[in-house]
């Protein structure tokens, strides 16, 4: 049962009616409140009128105030060139509100002498207080005070960036609010239009297109800053924006440290200890010409990348490394070797060799320079034909080589020595054949001498091809597998799981030698009576062909009936 009451009766029952007491109290506010024109403040002009007029910046302040969230900016631009193909719109300035925050930021007109100008402003309220960046909020007593006609204060910052600031350290995006980023949808397009004033300001200044801030440029004021040269190197350095990049002025400079230390901070720093071979009028003249070349790029005005700057000094600094290197290692080098490898020392990065005092003793007593001077050549000659990609990564503007094989075969004798044993030298200073001999060397020293079943052969077994004699055999013990791997060059005697899994009897290992001299290596196991050849390969891992094939398959079947004639006699 249900009763309309009358519409005077509705008033004076309201309190007792949610429905209708919610529905007056809207209908009460729509009539008395009346929506805020400046929600976000009606701020002073923040940018200079000879930059921006006055009444832009009003319609602008007026149009954010007005807008969602993602749209509280402005971009205030202007047309360049507009006689010349040229022609293009840049971004001049821009004022934008994010996170309870006006921020602005402007370019300087014609004739003034900053680089760019910055300047914020903010309520003085408790949600101020909660968003500002404390940054921005704890400057108040910098900041100009305005009082608005609701008693809320506003305060606002202003500054010119100029280039002495910058070098000064001040090389901060003012300009950016803290948080503004792409990938937020409330920041995205104001992002988009502080991109658009920042490639006007890139524009306005010189810059290195290869620096990580648009101010690097500017802030180098000589070519030591440039180069990036170390900071506790340059302090023997009187005065570094007269610092001429010369080769004798390099030998100076690492004499001013020695004397002054007594430790080094890089091997380059120790360019006193090879002063005698580079100040030699051929090989001073050519690290010259590379220090030169960083010097021209430094004073190409119209040089975008810094990288260029340093590849000619990288150039030296690599040179006088391997020159160095051999220098430590050989004190006794001739002048003439230096000369006639000097495209050997600039291309090897022999700084990546590892020593020690050890090995240093037993390279100066087994292996001649001139012999490491020609494996360094035909190691460059087998890279070029290898490698000719330069790394986007690279300090140089041509590829440098990295010794992997000689560097492992250090690594090796160092292994050997620090045991208390020795090692003899090889017959023949060549790479591949000194790695793999020392490799050979090394494994029969860190593992013992241990048996090998000969179930298959236990004693070499040769047959008759006509043109040559094929001969069959197991490895007698570990050493003697190492032995095999050297001569045919390849991993079999290094790898334990070989030896491992012949002691398991998981497969065999059966060597084969042609007229007396190591040819193939073949791994097999048995399945169900039949023997599978799991893998075979020639010397240094090379393949069968198909003639080598049927003429290995016929040997070995004439060696396993061969065997099986010795077996059938004892029975």
């Amino acid at each position: 049962m249900q009763f309309q009451l009358p519409s005077n009766l509705q008033t004076e029952l309201i309190a007792y009616d949610p429905k209708l007491k919610a529905l007056a109290k809207e209908k009460q506010s729509r009539k008395t409140t009346k929506k805020a024109k400046y929600p976000l403040g009606n701020i002073p002009h923040l940018i200079p009128e000879n930059v921006v007029r006055g009444s832009y910046q009003q319609d602008a302040i007026d149009h954010i105030n007005a807008s969602g969230v993602s749209e509280r900016y402005h971009c205030f631009t202007k047309v360049v060139d507009i006689a010349t193909p040229q022609a293009r719109t840049i971004t001049i300035a821009i004022l934008y509100h994010f996170e309870q925050c006006w921020y602005a930021a402007w370019l300087p007109v014609k004739g003034e002498d900053y680089i760019y100008g910055y300047a914020y402003a903010f309520k003085n309220t408790a949600a101020a207080a909660k968003v500002v960046p404390r940054h921005i909020w704890n400057t108040k007593d910098r900041c100009t005070e305005h009082a608005s006609a609701r008693g809320v204060q506003t305060f606002t910052y202003s500054r010119t960036i100029t280039k002495q600031d910058i070098i000064d350290g001040n090389d901060a995006r003012n300009w950016r609010a803290m948080g503004i980023a792409s990938y937020y949808q409330k920041s995205r397009d104001i992002n988009n239009a502080i991109n658009l004033f920042e490639v006007s300001l890139n524009n306005t200044i010189p810059t290195w297109n290869d620096s990580r801030s648009m101010f690097d440029r500017i802030i180098c004021t000589n070519l030591l800053d440039a180069l990036e040269f170390p900071f506790a190197l340059t302090n023997c350095i009187e005065d570094r924006s007269t610092f001429k990049l010369t080769v004798d002025n390099m030998v100076d400079l690492a004499n001013a440290w020695t004397a002054k230390n007594n430790y080094t901070a890089g091997i380059y720093l120790t360019i006193n200890d090879i002063q005698h071979i580079i100040t030699t009028p051929s090989i001073k003249k050519r690290l010259q010409a590379m220090l030169d070349r960083s010097v021209e790029h430094y004073n190409n005005v119209d040089n975008e990348l810094r990288k260029t700057i340093k590849y000619g000094y990288k150039e030296f600094e690599q040179t006088t490394n391997s020159i160095y290197f051999i220098n430590r290692v050989w004190p006794d080098c001739p002048l003439d070797h230096y000369r006639t490898y000097f495209e050997e020392l600039r291309t090897v990065n022999l700084n990546h060799l590892c020593t020690n005092d050890a090995l240093i003793a037993w390279l100066r007593e087994h292996m001649p320079v001139t012999s490491f001077f020609n494996m360094m050549s035909k190691h460059v000659e087998q890279s070029k034909e290898e490698n000719t990609r330069l790394s986007k990564y690279s300090e140089h503007d041509y590829v440098i080589y990295i010794w992997y094989e000689m560097n492992d075969t250090f690594s090796m004798i160092m292994c050997i020595l620090d045991k208390g044993k020795t090692i003899d030298p090889p017959k023949r200073w060549r790479m591949p054949d000194f790695h793999d001999y020392v490799q050979a060397e090394a494994w029969k020293i860190t593992n013992k001498k241990e048996v090998l079943h000969q179930d298959l052969f236990p004693v070499p077994v040769k047959v008759d091809m006509g043109d040559s004699d094929w001969t069959f055999l197991q490895p007698m013990d570990t050493h003697q597998l190492a032995q095999w791997g050297q001569a045919v060059r390849n991993c079999v005697g290094s790898a334990s799981r070989y030896a491992e899994d012949i002691k398991k009897r998981k497969h065999f290992i059966v060597l084969c030698m042609i007229d007396g001299k190591p040819t193939f290596t073949i791994q097999l196991d048995v399945s169900m009576g039949v023997m599978n050849v799991i893998q075979i390969s020639g010397v240094a891992n090379q393949r069968l062909g198909e003639d080598q094939k049927d003429k290995y398959a016929n040997a070995f079947k004439q060696a396993l009936q061969s065997r099986e004639k010795q077996l059938s006699s004892k029975s």
